[in-house]
């Protein structure tokens, strides 16, 4: 069964009196009278995600597929125009975005249960054959007035035998991410290693003020390589645990990744002084 499909200018025209919430440059998000959003994407995108072998109506009709998984903003309708699909509409997820969260961060061990449910959704995700590639681009979490965590953005992600359109920068460079352990060439399918690097990496820029992807770059104040051992005596992090989670990411496909489970509330339970690399903003934790 499809999902329902209209014409996107015919259902714009029913609903006057919508509000546009944002451009960017491949898409527009804008919010219904009912409350619903509504996600336009250019023609550069759909050429994009159709490159992948599957279209946009392809990928929104898979969604009657996956609905064991809850936590997320499912499309409820797509609208075409010109006979291609171009847009959906799905549930508003009333709160606010992961970077509004983050970037107000004061009590550590609320963040940790944040956190948490992040990686719980990451694994029911994968469950059900979803990767989140671009996972750290926080504006695809939403968090509720109520602190529950729900993903957004859809039209992105890889689902089961689909192709992602892309993968987030904080991740690396291609050398970094299109690995054996991250990425299977003859299929052209992200591995679920990959989601786990995204949850530690994100938790580590959140939290620590942190890039991981910096890991075995250059330096320029020194013109050394910046290894793991110095990022953790730069945020003074001795646990020994989430130091081998850490180490996992970068090893080959053999050493599986882990995600941080209890150890988030290790770290959560030590108020921090966080010190980036130099010219970054100095980012204060204090536990309450």
């Amino acid at each position: 069964m499809s999902l329902p499909k209209s014409n996107l200018k015919e259902f714009l025209n029913k609903n006057k009196g919508y509000n546009i919430l944002k451009r960017s440059k491949d898409t527009t998000i804008i919010k219904l009278p009912n409350g619903k959003l509504l996600k336009i994407l250019d023609d550069k995108l759909l050429k994009i995600i159709s490159n992948t072998g599957y279209n946009l109506e392809t990928r929104l009709n898979e969604v009657k597929n996956l609905n064991k998984f809850t936590n997320f903003s499912w499309p409820t309708m797509m609208l075409e125009d010109d006979g291609i699909v171009k847009a959906y509409v799905m549930s508003e997820i009333p709160g606010v975005d992961f970077t509004n969260y983050y970037e107000n961060i004061l009590n550590l061990t609320s963040y940790a249960s944040i956190h948490s449910q992040i990686e719980t959704n990451i694994k029911n995700g994968n469950n059900v054959g979803i990767i989140f590639p671009d996972l750290c681009t926080t504006e695809n979490i939403r968090i509720t007035h109520d602190n529950k965590v729900f993903f957004i953005d859809y039209d992105g992600l890889q689902i089961k035998h689909m192709p992602a359109v892309g993968y987030s920068d904080y991740l690396g460079t291609p050398k970094d991410v299109l690995v054996k352990k991250y990425y299977d060439h003859k299929s052209n399918l992200f591995t679920k290693e990959l989601d786990i690097k995204s949850a530690i990496f994100l938790y580590f820029v959140d939290v620590f003020g942190i890039d991981l992807g910096a890991v075995n770059q250059i330096n320029p104040y020194t013109g050394q390589n910046i290894s793991l051992d110095e990022i953790f005596s730069m945020i003074n992090l001795d646990n020994a645990d989430i130091q081998q989670k850490v180490w996992r990411l970068f090893q080959p496909a053999s050493i599986p990744n882990e995600f941080l489970g209890d150890d988030l509330y290790k770290l959560a339970e030590k108020e921090r002084l966080v010190l980036p690399f130099p010219n970054a903003p100095i980012k204060v934790l204090r536990k309450k």
